[in-house]
Order: structure tokens, then C-alpha cells, then sequence
């Protein structure tokens, strides 16, 4: 009988060890080519004004509106405003000037009306993104790499 469970015992590793084994181990693509850079000629990180949030404001869908950033003069068509909560407008640009590109725009009031802009220019075939944030009250244009920002 001590034979019959040990033998049992076995039979039923033996079955575990084959079906652990039995399975193909998937190769994962862990290196991503890079992309070329579509803001090469832009320094790292530059200094600009925001957009004139009034002209930006009473602006509608399909309104094609030009910006500055400082060094940077995009060109697009409003594609998307979205409110998401009275304090927060999200906008979405498709570029002209960047085929492809698109820009989106979040702006953030307060309690005391005072607007923050946060936004960022990407294109999903270029290896870099333009990130828009405020610093020290300064608004600032910094140069990051596109594969911390979209999924391939």
C-alpha cells in the first residue's frame, strides 16, 4: 500500500514537470528603434509666452489659429475643445506646419481665475515630443523623447 502512494506521488510530479515545460516561452520586442526627431533644429529647452488664452477662448472647432512658442510658430486647425470640469478645457490642434502633429492644450483655472496652460506637441512617427509647462512662473518648452509618452 506505502508503495501504491508513493508511486501515485510520482506519477503526478512527473505529469507537473511535463506540463511546466510543454509551454513555449514568448520573445518579448524589448528594443524599440528610434524614430526620427521631427524638433531637432529646437534647442533642449527654450523659454515662451503662452498662447493668448483670450484669442484661444473665443476661438471654435475647425478655427484655424496660429501660435508662438518662442521659437517655435505652430500653425493648426482646432480638431477637439473638450470641458471637462468648469476648471480644466482640454484642446486638441492638428498641425499644418508639422503634417501629422497635433498639440493639446489643457487649461487649468483656480479659484481666483488665474489660468495655468500645460500642453505638449506629439507625432506619433516622430522619436520626440514638445512638452509645454510652467516653471517659477515662466512658461517653458522642454524637448523630451517620444517613447515616454505613447505606447508602440
Amino acid at each position: 500500500m506505502k508503495n501504491l502512494y508513493a508511486t501515485g506521488f510520482l506519477v503526478v510530479l512527473l505529469c507537473a514537470a511535463v506540463a511546466l515545460n510543454a509551454q513555449e516561452p514568448v520573445t518579448v520586442r524589448q528594443h524599440i528603434p528610434d524614430k526620427p526627431q521631427l524638433f531637432a533644429a529646437l534647442p533642449e529647452l527654450f523659454e515662451c509666452v503662452p498662447p493668448n488664452l483670450e484669442r484661444l477662448s473665443h476661438s471654435r472647432t475647425t478655427d484655424t489659429i496660429t501660435l508662438q512658442f518662442g521659437k517655435l510658430l505652430f500653425i493648426g486647425e482646432i480638431i477637439e475643445r473638450v470641458q471637462q470640469t468648469p476648471q480644466v478645457e482640454s484642446i486638441n490642434i492638428r498641425s499644418h506646419n508639422y503634417p501629422g502633429a497635433m498639440l493639446n492644450l489643457s487649461v487649468f483655472t483656480d479659484n481666483n481665475n488665474t489660468q495655468k496652460i500645460v500642453g505638449r506637441i506629439i507625432h506619433p512617427d516622430s522619436g520626440d515630443v514638445l512638452i509645454l509647462d510652467q516653471e517659477n512662473g515662466r512658461y517653458y518648452m522642454r524637448k523630451r523623447l517620444q517613447k515616454f509618452f505613447m505606447t508602440e
